[in-house]
């Protein structure tokens, strides 16, 4: 992307019309300052947020129903579990049953261990044994273990905070 800067390319190649404005709220639900566009903003963003806080604030949620942007701290990032769908098994034993595995949660992510539990469709749930940093819905996530890979899937939601 050239000069690393999403929000100007996405301007040059979408019309305005395409953009969703809205408000940034904190996760107590306080208006913070309005947004030009959803689109602009991605899970673990700081750069680009209104001032005006002791403490440096993230995105940490996107609500597409309400064009709102929900900004919090660097610990409110962290997620311990979350749901996975579309899940493409590339690798399955016989049971049905939680797996012990390690969750690569996007491209640069060295992996984590984690319980992977399979629910009703391609859908799982995903418990981290330590809580991770700016699990995403739309991204991908990949199950190995030492000798197989088991599964990739994409994110079905934010799943639940907690950790620090």
């Amino acid at each position: 992307m050239p000069g690393n800067d999403y929000k100007a390319f996405l301007r040059s190649h979408l019309g305005e019309n395409e953009f969703h404005p809205g408000g940034i709220y904190d996760l107590e639900g306080n208006f913070v300052s309005e947004h030009e566009g959803l689109e602009l903003f991605t899970i673990g963003q700081r750069k680009g947020l209104p001032g005006g806080s002791a403490r440096p604030r993230y995105v940490v949620d996107l609500d597409p129903a309400t064009n709102r942007v929900i900004i919090g701290e660097a610990d409110d990032l962290l997620t311990e579990e979350f749901e996975i769908d579309r899940i493409n098994w590339v690798s399955r034993e016989e049971s049905d049953g939680a797996i012990e595995i390690t969750v690569k949660i996007r491209y640069s992510h060295s992996g984590t261990a984690a319980t992977l539990t399979p629910l009703d469709g391609d859908r799982a749930r995903v418990q981290l044994h330590q809580p991770q940093k700016a699990v995403t819905p739309g991204q991908a996530a990949v199950f190995t273990t030492a000798t197989r890979c088991w599964a990739v899937a994409g994110f079905a939601g934010r799943g639940v905070r907690g950790g620090a």
